[in-house]
C-alpha cells in the first residue's frame, strides 16, 4: 500500500490541529482534578454524599440547559468551534453540558471543606439581611436592564431563587458557608472564565449586556454563577438535612 507526502501531512495536519480545539475540556478537566482527589479526605468524606450530589446537580443543570440554548438559539451568545471539540447536542458544545456538571461539583466540594474545616463560621444573621438588600438590587437592576436580555433574565432569576432561598428559614444556618464558598470560588472563575472569555470560547452579543466587564469577563457572569451556585446547594444541603 503506497503511502503519497500528501497523505502524510493530512495525517499529520489531523494529529496536530485538533489541540486547540480540547481547550474547553481541558480547562473542565483541570478544575475537576482537585476537587475529585480530594473529595475522599476523611474529615471532608465527600464521596459519601454523591448520590445527593448528582441529584442537586441534574436539577439545575437541567434549567441552565435549557437558558443556554435559548439563548445561543437567539445568538445572545454563541461558542467558538476552534476551541470545542465539535460535538453539539440543543446546538451548545458537549464542553458546556459538562460545565453544568464538572463546576458545581468543584463549588459543593469548596461548601462541604468550608462546613467541615470551619464548622463555627457564623455570620448568618448579618448575612441574610445582606442578601435581602442583594435581592432588592437584583429587582432594580433587572429593571433598569429590560432591554438588555442576559441582564434582565440574570438578575430576574437571581431576585426569584433568592427570594426562594431566604423564604427556606431552615437555610439560615448555612447561608454564611454558601456565601463564603461564592467568594473562595471567585478566584478560579476568575481564572477559568478569563480564559473562556479571552480566547474567546464563549462571545456576547454586546446589545444584550451591560458591557461592564472585569477583565474580559462580563459583569452578568459572576451572577449567573451566582444562580448556579445558590440552586445547588440549597438542593444538596436540603437532601442531606434530616425529615422533620
Amino acid at each position: 500500500m503506497s503511502c503519497s507526502i500528501s497523505d502524510i501531512k493530512s495525517s499529520i495536519f489531523i494529529i496536530i490541529m485538533p489541540i486547540e480545539k480540547y481547550t474547553y475540556l481541558i480547562l473542565m478537566a483541570s478544575c475537576l482534578l482537585f476537587p475529585l482527589a480530594f473529595s475522599f479526605d476523611k474529615r471532608v468524606a465527600f464521596y459519601k454524599n454523591w448520590s445527593k450530589l448528582f441529584v442537586a446537580t441534574i436539577i439545575p443543570a437541567a434549567f441552565f440547559i435549557l437558558w443556554d440554548a435559548w439563548f445561543t438559539g437567539r445568538g445572545i451568545w454563541s461558542f467558538s468551534d476552534t476551541y470545542t471539540i465539535g460535538y453539539r447536542l440543543l446546538n451548545l458544545p458537549i464542553e458546556e453540558w459538562l460545565f453544568f456538571l464538572v463546576i458545581p461539583y468543584c463549588s459543593i466540594f469548596v461548601y462541604e471543606v468550608l462546613k467541615s474545616y470551619f464548622p463555627k463560621a457564623d455570620y448568618n444573621q448579618q448575612l441574610f439581611w445582606g442578601l435581602i438588600a442583594l435581592g432588592i438590587v437584583f429587582i432594580v437592576l433587572a429593571f433598569v436592564y429590560i432591554t438588555h436580555a442576559y441582564t434582565f433574565w440574570n438578575f430576574t432569576f437571581n431576585a426569584v431563587f433568592l427570594a426562594i432561598l431566604l423564604l427556606n428559614i431552615w437555610f439560615l444556618e448555612y447561608i454564611t458557608h454558601f456565601v463564603l464558598t461564592f467568594l473562595i470560588c471567585l478566584v478560579p472563575m476568575l481564572i477559568v472564565n478569563g480564559v473562556l472569555t479571552s480566547l474567546p470560547v464563549v462571545e456576547y452579543n454586546t446589545m444584550h449586556i451591560t458591557n461592564f466587564k472585569i477583565y474580559t469577563i462580563p459583569f452578568e457572569d459572576f451572577f449567573y454563577y451566582f444562580l448556579l451556585l445558590m440552586m445547588n446547594v440549597l438542593i444538596y444541603q436540603r437532601l442531606l438535612k434530616p425529615k422533620d
